[in-house]
């Protein structure tokens, strides 16, 4: 059983911990259409009960969580996705549950073991959410162990279209990834290199009064292109781009840890 309960207080840190031997096809705040493009005319979440960022107790390796609501007047019907990052790095899970269902439904999703291409499906779980003493989220299976999680940020105001504006770097073992990033929104305002040779164009999105940008981004390496869609999300400092995504058919999970360079 997992629980989440919302604290008062908060320090922001950033999804991700560092990362070492992450397979760049890849190697870090749910994506594309799974995220909840709530910037949309008309768009209404699912259940906000689940958006902002958590971090858990009780369970080894600690988990840092992004909850991403869904649309519930897109056609077809987007649920929320709750992206979990182990904070020693070692696995990235992509869970789904459908808060249109109400105050109880299932949960499903994937697991990544970040560093290899090992994926695989959850035990199915549940969720159940309480008013009682705050929005408190219980969440059971899914994770395979007993953990709370609080919510240390609401994550409710949009970010600016400028703000991650810059260069970035992230340094993933012996490789390293650069990116450029323009004004979101703009076509292709995302551009990059690796030192192993890929390079990475796309997009990056503001999400109406949720503290993330939608992202999709191709990497080409080698002549072979996959596309990539997800969230980012900034530091309080502005300091650090985290990027979590997926790719179309949710068989590689990848996560970006990435400083801001001068």
């Amino acid at each position: 059983m997992i629980r989440f309960t919302e604290a008062r207080t908060f320090t922001r840190k950033p999804l991700l911990a560092a990362l070492t031997a992450i397979t760049l096809g890849l190697s870090a705040c749910g994506g594309g259409s799974d995220g909840g493009d709530t910037a949309s005319t008309g768009a209404q979440p699912t259940s906000s009960i689940l958006q902002g960022r958590w971090t858990s107790t009780g369970i080894d390796p600690a988990y840092t969580a992004i909850g991403v609501p869904g649309n519930r007047n897109a056609t077809p019907p987007v649920i929320d996705t709750l992206w979990g990052l182990a904070q020693d790095g070692s696995t990235l899970y992509k869970l789904q549950a459908n808060g249109a269902d109400g105050a109880a439904a299932t949960v499903t999703g994937q697991r990544y073991t970040l560093g290899s291409a090992a994926v695989a499906a959850v035990t199915p779980g549940s969720y159940s959410v309480s008013s009682t003493a705050g929005a408190q989220l219980t969440l059971q299976s899914a994770l395979g162990a007993s953990a709370t999680f609080t919510r240390n940020d609401a994550m409710s105001a949009a970010l600016g279209a400028d703000q991650a504006n810059g260069r970035w770097r992230a340094a993933l073992g012996s490789i390293e990834v650069s990116w450029t990033v323009q004004s979101a929104g703009t076509a292709n305002n995302i551009s990059g290199t690796s030192t192993s040779g890929c390079t990475y164009s796309g997009t990056s999105t503001v999400v109406a009064s949720q503290s993330i940008y939608q992202v999709s981004f191709d990497e080409n390496c080698a002549g072979t292109t996959q596309r990539f869609s997800g969230i980012a999300t900034l530091s309080g400092d502005d300091s650090r781009l985290t990027v979590v995504a997926t790719n179309a058919d949710e068989s590689r999970g990848v996560a970006l840890l990435m400083a801001r360079q001068p």
